[in-house]
């Protein structure tokens, strides 16, 4: 739509100002011919006081003049024209429009025949004198006189041309087409401005449109045609503060500029300067009202020479991205910026403005058509810059998930075969949250930089098919990135390109002063291998990524298995809440023995979840899925509650009896676990010190920070803590002295075989001293025969659970257990006749 209405109104403009030139021409030839019998001659008055009837008896005193006359500022300039005789033509005595008053007197025979007043910003003339000041000189064998006076508000010049009555409406009606079309295109751009600037709530759009309409303003005022389009009240108006509407129209400049050039762009003293300059203009706008009206042009020169020089100095600082825009905004305001200078330089009496008059209105419709494309050209990069960001990540420029998807769409179009790699950085995050956002951005550009390089360079069967393109490397999420080769390929070739790919990020990342290894998770999936859509092959390679390679590889290819686990951990993540809500769970307590004395200690809490499709979950499954998709808190509270309520029942069987419970280490400290125990101890009436919680050596490990707060509280509490699985982790003993927990668990790893192992018969006896050199009982898991039993009880040992003293029992069995076992003197024998059974 723009570029038909730019067009439409350049062919406006270049054929109305051959027209006008054509006119002008003829008209200076005319003026030319009849000038021999024709003379001007010019008398200023400065007295401005004296009357038609005191001029003629000075007609001596004037000199002669040519068709052009300077007026000074403050002094009536009185001309006379003689005209010879013409029967033939009625003849016109016109001029160009001034800033002033114009009054005609023609005369013929001694008499005055006909009296014309011409003063716009006085509301006391019609249209069309207004827009070319005339006197019509009817045809006559007499000659006639026309005494002209012309009194200036400011220095300029008064033009006095001839013509005959044909030719001058012939040119009175190309002028006003021109002003119409001019004046209609000016309108037109200020009314769609406005609509933009309304709807889309753009006040820079709002500030160009107010400046459209107020060059309008001051245009129509200088050329008259306000007449023809407001009621003479309104025109009267317009051209009085025209001088007025031409700072406004400054200050709206300015806010445009401010919003377009400066806002988002350069610093924030940019914004004190505009807001100052804009008062500044407002004030003078106010104090220039009522002054004279060369007083008023001295502070339109002071105040366009000011802006001028603040928006050449905005669009000299606009950064290298905006170096076209800036460019192209000088030129749409150049034509207006040297219309000004020849509006100026006329009305300082430098030259004859009329003689410029075609080129006036040429650079102000060309200012408006340069400023209506550069609307269009900024709306067309705003969405062509939207329409990348929608193909495009904005940080690194890559394409997105959505390009990779339309590249795989027409491979698969093409039944090509074709490979897809996912590859995801790890230590990028932690430079993110220590060094910003920022500098995390310039490392991975640096990085993905070397990666196209080394692609490129290795071997072209990506997705490009020209020689010269560039490796296209996809960034689908945050941390996710993506590439494609072409081509049926080995495996071999796939190894070299994700290995070649781990080597660049494992050159190191450099983090004050120190390079960190980035290491990569990188997943592989092929079409059609397996995957014959361009969905399920990105599928695909998102769970080879989410799988863990095994041994030394450095990268994932899709394995079907990888594909049931993964829908095995959705249905498992998916039915977690509802097996809450159904009692789907189940406790079941495994016994604990004290193997030096042979008694009952208590019972580890375990559960068990018995899915009605899945069949039987065991913790291992369900417990990190549940820490992953934030169930766990749920979980840990409903196992508390069951617990407890049953160690209520057991402590009555069994006064002594301990209950371990296993907590997971992502919620060891929330604050509603301590409540919660709080709460069910003192409902309950349990001994604080009868419960046991256990947390395993990673969460220690991954909690060291604050674990010891949280051992602490719930010390206070009279709760017992437990480590579990001790060994597979990488405590050190300063460590473990600093907690300061009750319990020690040995992992059953180094229990089951302790009977053939000599090392681990070592860690079980280095473990059983250290624990009890720091205060702490000792218990065994994983005690599954005769012998691992009475190797335990040699090493000092506290306690013990495992098959061989009793499988994992449901409530109801358990409570069978304990009341049987709670009658023995020794358990210990009982076992050992049991077993030789």
């Amino acid at each position: 739509m723009w570029s038909g209405v730019i067009r439409m109104m350049a062919v406006f403009l270049v054929m109305m100002t051959a027209l006008l030139l054509d006119s002008h021409a003829r008209a200076d030839a005319l003026l030319a011919g009849e000038q021999a019998a024709m003379s001007l001659k010019a008398y200023n008055d400065a007295t401005n006081q004296l009357s038609l009837a005191e001029i003629r008896q000075v007609t001596t005193q004037m000199t002669e003049t040519e068709q052009i006359v300077k007026l000074q500022r403050g002094v009536a300039t009185w001309v006379r024209v003689d005209i010879p005789p013409n029967v033939q033509h009625e003849q016109v005595i016109y001029t160009q429009p001034i800033e002033g008053v114009l009054k005609f007197y023609l005369e013929r025979a001694g008499k005055l025949i006909q009296y014309t007043l011409v003063a716009p910003a006085k509301e006391l003339v019609s249209p069309a004198q207004a827009v070319l000041p005339h006197v019509k000189v009817p045809g006559s064998k007499y000659s006639a006189q026309l005494y002209i006076q012309a009194q200036g508000s400011h220095p300029q010049w008064l033009s006095i041309s001839a013509e005959n009555e044909s030719e001058f409406v012939q040119r009175f009606s190309s002028r006003v087409f021109l002003l119409g079309v001019e004046a209609g295109s000016i309108y037109f751009l200020a009314l769609f401005l406005l609509m933009m600037a309304v709807t889309q709530f753009r006040p820079g759009l709002l500030a160009l449109a107010a400046y459209v309409l107020l060059v309008a303003f001051v245009s129509g005022a200088q050329s008259g045609i306000n007449t023809l389009l407001y009621p003479a009240v309104v025109s009267g108006a317009l051209a009085t503060y025209s001088s007025q509407f031409f700072l406004l129209s400054l200050a709206c400049a300015l806010c445009f500029f401010h919003y377009f050039v400066a806002q988002k762009r350069l610093n924030e003293q940019h914004k004190h300067y505009v807001w100052r300059l804009l008062w500044a203009l407002l004030l003078v706008v106010c104090v220039s009202a009522p002054l004279h009206a060369s007083y008023q042009l001295l502070f339109q020169v002071m105040a366009g020479l000011v802006v001028t020089a603040y928006v050449a100095y905005l669009l000299w600082m606009q950064p290298r991205q905006y170096q076209y825009e800036a460019r192209l905004l000088a030129f749409a305001f150049m034509p207006a910026l040297l219309l000004l200078v020849i509006l100026m330089l006329g009305q300082l009496g430098v030259f004859a403005n009329s003689h410029y008059y075609v080129l006036n209105h040429a650079l102000l419709t060309g200012h408006i058509l340069l400023l209506g494309y550069y609307v269009y050209w900024h709306e067309r990069q705003k969405k062509l810059l939207l329409l990348r960001y929608a193909n495009h990540d904005k940080e690194t420029g890559l394409p997105n998930r959505h390009m990779l998807q339309k590249a795989l769409d027409g491979l698969q179009s093409t039944h090509q075969h074709h490979t897809l790699i996912m590859f995801r950085p790890k230590v990028l995050t932690v430079i993110r949250l220590n060094m910003g956002w920022d500098y995390a951005a310039m490392q991975l550009k640096s990085l993905l930089k070397k990666v196209q390089f080394q692609l490129d360079t290795y071997g072209r069967v990506t997705i490009a098919a020209e020689p010269n393109s560039k490796t296209q490397i996809y960034r689908l999420d945050d941390a996710l990135f993506a590439i494609v080769l072409r081509g049926k390929l080995e495996l071999s070739q796939v190894e070299q390109y994700a290995c070649l790919l781990a080597s660049i990020f494992e050159e190191g990342v450099n983090f004050k002063g120190e390079l960190l290894v980035d290491q990569l998770e990188i997943g592989v999936a092929s079409n059609p291998i397996h995957a014959q859509t361009t969905e399920a092959l990105m599928q695909r390679a998102l769970q080879a990524i989410s799988a863990r390679p095994l041994g030394t590889q450095k990268w994932h290819l899709f394995d079907q298995n990888d594909s049931l686990s993964l829908e095995r951990r959705i249905k498992v993540a998916s039915s977690l809440k509802y097996a809450i809500s159904q009692n789907q769970f189940t406790l079941y307590f495994q016994p604990q023995v004290k193997l030096q004395q042979g008694e009952v200690f208590g019972a580890e809490v375990l559960l068990r979840w018995h899915h009605p499709e899945l069949g039987m979950i065991p913790p291992d499954e369900f417990i990190p899925i549940a820490e992953t998709s934030g169930m766990i808190p749920e979980i840990t509270d409903w196992v508390v509650e069951q617990a407890l309520s049953a160690q209520a029942e057991l402590c009555r069987l069994y006064p002594q009896h301990v209950l371990s419970l296993n907590v997971s280490g992502k919620d060891i400290g929330r604050k509603e676990l301590a409540v919660q125990l709080i709460t069910l101890i003192s409902q309950l009436s349990l001994a604080p010190s009868q419960l046991m919680l256990e947390i395993t050596e990673s969460a220690t490990l991954a909690n060291e920070a604050d674990l010891n707060e949280i051992i602490d509280g719930f010390k206070r509490l009279g709760v017992k803590m437990a480590i579990d699985d001790f060994g597979t982790g990488y405590s050190s003993l300063a460590y473990l002295s600093q907690l300061g927990v009750d319990e020690i668990k040995i992992d059953k790893s180094f229990v089951m075989n302790i009977a053939s192992s000599a090392t681990n018969q070592t860690i079980c006896k280095a473990t059983c001293d250290m624990a009890h050199s720091l205060g702490s009982m000792v218990v065994a898991e994983g005690v599954e025969s005769v012998h691992c039993y009475q190797m335990l009880q040699a090493f000092g040992c506290d306690i013990g659970q495992g098959f061989y003293i009793s499988r994992p029992l449901p409530f109801t069995q358990y409570q069978d257990w304990l009341a049987q076992f709670i009658a023995l003197d020794d358990i210990t024998q009982h076992l050992a006749s049991e077993s030789s059974l």
